[in-house]
């Protein structure tokens, strides 16, 4: 079966420790790419990184002792068997004094160390922004798949007993079977129940099992969601959830066909195919709000300003330039990243150079 990778959530709590760590601070970044990657490469890799921060550290004025007890939660990563087997596409570590954060992210990463009084955040902006964040519901008779994706992520999510898995948790089986046997009548003949009775029931289990699954998925997933769901299956089926769904954003196209043979990375991206239109003209909207204001003190474009704002809680839409590299800058825009997270704000990427660097839409 395909590896689909490991993918860590950012929380916000872990942001609110990353705001509020002082001293110097630890970024590292590190490609893992599954599955081509060698667990006991990423484990060599993760070491010399880790040695790397140590003496930046020691460089930076921390001393020898502080440096080391920061990095000693990374070094165990090193003999993590099942951990370095169970990669996202990089991994992503961040430290400051009794601060150590590890996350594996799906976005993909330049090796990178970096030792500073903010950490790092432009590279992962990406994973930052919930907007780009899409469901795919996979449905046959025989097999339910729920997918949590972005444009560089898939995760399988557990259906825990509320969505059913297949039309076979839905309908008795036993029940079923007494239902197509036939019986005996007079002289030794067997008939059946009714004129097309086999068929006729097998239709109504199949809407059934149908009107299960799309009146389940809010009690699951929540019924006043906006991220969109994206249906895979065979017309007749994807109508019927349609028309039963209690989860509220259902994408009007869908993967037509039987999805049992497509693969979760498959699915991802036909997926993203299909949603990518919707956040395309979501983000052209936001950045048409900020040009709108644009010099008038609710649209700004100067880094400085922007970390300032997005401190004070004022930044209601951040657009990033991705193709940047890290260590383009000073800490302006990392630190307005962080902020801007912290106090509920959007991450916009931005990267057909309509933005130069950063941009900001303020709330006031």
């Amino acid at each position: 079966m395909e590896q689909l990778g490991y993918f860590d959530e950012i929380t916000a709590d872990d942001l609110k420790a990353m705001a509020e760590a002082s001293g110097p601070k630890v970024t590292i970044f590190l490609p893992t790419n599954p599955p081509q990657h060698q667990p006991k490469d990423t484990a060599t890799r993760v070491k010399s990184l880790v040695n790397e921060a140590r003496r930046k550290l020691v460089n930076a004025g921390v001393p020898e002792s502080d440096a080391k007890d920061m990095m000693a939660p990374f070094d165990a990563i090193a003999t993590d068997a099942p951990f370095l087997r169970q990669q996202g596409e990089s991994l992503a570590l961040f430290a400051a004094r009794g601060l150590n954060l590890i996350y594996r992210l799906g976005v993909p990463l330049t090796e990178y160390t970096h030792v500073a009084e903010h950490f790092v955040l432009r590279p992962i902006s990406e994973a930052l922004t919930k907007s780009h964040a899409y469901y795919v519901l996979a449905v046959s008779r025989n097999k339910v798949r729920l997918l949590d994706a972005t444009k560089d992520s898939v995760v399988r999510l557990d259906l825990q007993d509320i969505v059913p898995e297949s039309l076979e948790d839905v309908v008795d089986t036993d029940d079923r079977q007494t239902q197509l046997q036939n019986r005996n009548i007079g002289g030794g003949s067997a008939v059946f129940h009714g004129q097309g009775g086999a068929a006729d029931n097998q239709e109504t289990e199949n809407h059934r099992f149908l009107h299960e699954v799309g009146s389940s998925l809010g009690d699951l997933l929540g019924r006043a969601r906006s991220q969109p769901m994206v249906l895979a299956g065979v017309t007749e089926n994807v109508t019927a959830i349609k028309a039963s769904s209690s989860y509220p954003v259902i994408a009007e196209d869908f993967i037509a066909g039987n999805p049992d043979t497509s693969t979760p990375r498959e699915l991802q991206q036909s997926g993203w195919n299909v949603v990518r239109p919707h956040f395309a003209a979501n983000d052209d909207a936001a950045y048409n709000r900020f040009a709108d204001v644009s010099g008038t003190g609710l649209g700004e474009t100067q880094p400085d300003l922007i970390r300032e704002a997005a401190v004070a809680g004022r930044v209601d839409t951040l657009f990033i330039n991705p193709s940047l590299n890290a260590s383009d800058g000073t800490g302006d825009v990392n630190t307005a990243i962080l902020h801007t997270k912290l106090n509920s704000g959007d991450i916009v990427i931005i990267s057909d150079g309509r933005v130069d660097n950063v941009a900001a839409l303020m709330r006031y």
